[in-house]
This record gives structure tokens, sequence and C-alpha cells, in this order.
């Protein structure tokens, strides 16, 4: 089975620098610890891509961290759901701010604590990729979509279950603001909408779903006033609006456009024949953007295109990007070849679009992306977390990445802002 390795001991990266201020112009990956204190507490370690160099902090990693799934970077705060309980929390790597503990998941309304004998004896805990030295002596039962016309469910221990639950977590503002809303997306047909809680609720609020349709949600972003989209998983182009800015009476909406889609030219015969698609939206510049990330498991290590059955042969990489731009007024998305001084940025994060202009780090009209796939904590996966890099709009140049296949990158790493406001 391949090993499970640290970013940081990668020969990708230059020699470690010490830091007591991280440089705010742009987003950092958190990635795998590589120091500890004299407690053996790990000390929280960033790699700085655009510069190409680690760098390593005084900040402890907290045990709860450490346990714990990450499901979301925004305003410069992580989110997790532990192993342990399946609690949900927030944790900023730049502050002395205490955890901000969420809503339980229980108090979803498709979600119910069980004791552990009532768990399915099918469960399959071993295949979590962390080696966990602890159990829970309760489980869940979660309801997924009805089908036929008749209710479904599966039972799962929390360790499963913080895999599967929560597909991203975002904010409208830094939870220390009282405008913070925090939208959690469900994963894997548990339901079709978005759940949300302010700071401090003691549980969350589930949104009814505009469609009855099955959806498998991709992405969630808080757009502007309290306006949040979504897209689906299935082709991409379903996506919803959730107008949180009454909390008391929050709506949603099925957005009713079309795609202008062009032909995917820089893709050769072999790719044509087996890639994947992910979805992402991206609020730039007040526009609203639909990106599309293709990736293939059939490119070994010389790049060339060899197609396996076995899905588990090689690791996952992206090969290109494309980019589209929802023109309000004729409810048509039109693809863009360029976003102009902006870079975007994609992963687990909630998606990200800033600007070039003033920066010595960040190159225009380029996406940096980070490898979000949920297989990456799955034991018998074998990659997960090299899929990382940036894409060039120009061109269709994409540079990054490792050449690792016998290697595991746990946790993957994950794209933060420090004081993003």
């Amino acid at each position: 089975m391949p090993s499970i390795i640290g970013l940081s001991s990668l020969s990708l990266l230059t020699s470690p620098s010490k830091a007591a201020h991280v440089s705010e112009s742009h987003p950092l990956m958190m990635i795998e610890p590589e120091e500890e204190d004299e407690d053996g507490r790990s000390l929280c370690c960033f790699y700085d891509y655009m510069n190409g160099k680690v760098v390593n902090t005084n900040t402890k990693i907290p045990e709860e961290v450490d346990r714990a799934i990450c499901v979301g970077s925004s305003h410069g705060w992580l989110a997790y759901v532990s192993r342990l309980d399946c609690s949900v929390f927030l944790w900023s790597p730049f502050t002395t701010s205490p955890l901000i503990l969420l809503p339980p998941i229980h108090t979803l309304p498709f979600v119910t604590i069980i004791p552990r004998e009532e768990l399915d004896d099918d469960v399959e805990e071993d295949d979590v990729a962390y080696d966990d030295n602890f159990s829970s002596d309760f489980g869940f039962k979660v309801e997924t979509e009805e089908q036929h016309g008749r209710k479904s469910y599966y039972t799962m221990s929390p360790k499963l279950l913080s895999l599967r639950i929560i597909g991203k977590i975002v904010l409208s503002f830094a939870p220390t603001s009282d405008d913070c809303i925090v939208v959690a997306l469900p994963r894997h047909n548990t339901r079709n909408s978005i759940a949300f809680c302010k700071p401090g609720d003691k549980s969350w609020t589930f949104v009814e779903p505009p469609l009855k349709k099955s959806l498998d949600l991709a992405d969630v972003i808080h757009f502007k006033n309290q306006l949040f989209y979504t897209v689906s998983n299935y082709g991409g182009t379903t996506l919803c609006a959730y107008d949180l800015a009454d909390l008391s009476s929050p709506k949603s909406y099925n957005l009713e456009t079309s795609f202008n889609f062009e032909s995917l030219s820089a893709l050769d015969e072999g790719m044509r024949r087996s890639f994947s698609q992910r979805y992402y939206l991206v609020e730039s510049l007040g526009d609203l953007l639909w990106v599309r990330r293709l990736l293939t498991n059939n490119m070994n290590d010389d790049g060339e295109f060899t197609y396996s059955y076995d899905s588990n042969t090689f690791p996952d990489q992206t090969i290109m990007f494309d980019v589209y731009r929802l023109d309000f007024s004729q409810n048509t998305w039109k693809c863009i070849k360029c976003i102009g001084d902006q870079v975007v940025f994609l992963g687990i994060n909630q998606s990200l679009s800033l600007s070039a202009q003033h920066s010595t780090s960040l190159k225009a009209n380029r996406i940096y992306f980070t490898d979000d796939s949920y297989w990456i904590h799955r034991k018998y996966h074998s990659y997960g977390g090299q899929d990382f890099g940036h894409y060039e709009l120009e061109g269709s140049t994409i540079r990054g990445g490792l050449k690792c296949r016998d290697q595991k990158i746990l946790p993957p790493p994950v794209w933060v802002m420090r004081n993003f406001h």
C-alpha cells in the first residue's frame, strides 16, 4: 500500500523558513506539519506556492484539528468535522482565537444519533486513511433522498460519516463579525440543498430545495448581500440561489440559465474518452463565474495517456479548466478566455478571486488549484493530495503537481488566506 507523506518533505520545495508573520498578499497552502514544540504538539506549517518555500510558524495545532477532516476555508478560518464525534468547528491558524463550535451534526433534519450496536454490520470503518486510536460508542443514521416514493437510510460510525456528511462549508464574513452566516453543503445525496447557522446557534437550519430532482451539489459560494449560489455535479448546469437576508424566512430559487458551450479542443482523442469533471462557482469583480475542472486518472508519469480499467492505477491529474461568465441580463453563460488581472483559487476552500495588479507574487489570468478529491481520505484509494498547481488561461498550460505515484499526502493541502476581509 502506498505510504503517506507530508508535503513539506518533498523535493519540490525549497528550504523552509521560520516566520513570525505570514504574507497577507495571497493565500498559502496549509500543509502537514513538520515541526513540534517542546511538548510534542505539532506546529502549523504552510507552503507558499507562489514563492516556492515552506513557512513554519510557532502556532500550535489543536488536538481537535489533528483528528478532524477539513471541509472548508473561508475568510482566514478553516472548517472541520471531527472523526471522533462528528462535531463541527472553525479554527483560525493565524490568530489566538479559540475554536468556534458550530451546531451538532445531528441537528440536521436527516441525521439521528444511534447506539453503536445499531450500526449496520457492513460498516467499513477501516476504510479511513488515518491511523486513529479512538472509537465512539455511538453512530449515526442518515436519511437519504426519497427514491421511488420510499425513504432509505444508511448508518455510519462518526469516523466514516466525517468523510461523507459535509462537502464544503463557507462563510459570508469572518465568524467574529455579527454578519457572519455559515453555510454547509451536504454531500452524497443526503439532501439537495444547503443548511446554515450563525456562530452560537444551537442547531442547523435546513433550506428547502427549489427542485425536487437529485442534484448532488458540487460547490457553494457566498456571492453578495447574503446571497449564496450552488452548482450541481450532474453536468454542472443546474444552479440554485439561496437568499438568506431574512434568516427567519430563507428563500431558494432555481436559476434558469443556458450555456453556450465551446468544444474542448485542447483535449486529445485519448483524453476525450476518459476524464472526469468538477464544477466551481466564483465571484469575481461582481461577476459570477462558472469554472469546470477536467481531470484524468489515466495519465502516466511521462504525461502519456494510458487507459486502464482500474481507476486506482494512476492518481488524478488536472488537465485543463474552462471558464464561463453569467450574463445576468440574458441568463446566459458565455465562455471567456481571459479573466484580466484576476487570479482564482480553487479547492476545498471557498472559491476566491484576487487581483494580481499590485502583487509581486501573483500572476494574472491564472487558476491556482489544490487536490479536493473526497477519495483522498479513504484508505483503499492509493493516491491523493498531489494534484495541485496552476493553470495559465493564456496558452492553456498547466504547471505544478507532484510526480510521486507511490505516495499519499495527508492531510491534503488547502488554501487559506490571512486576515481576509
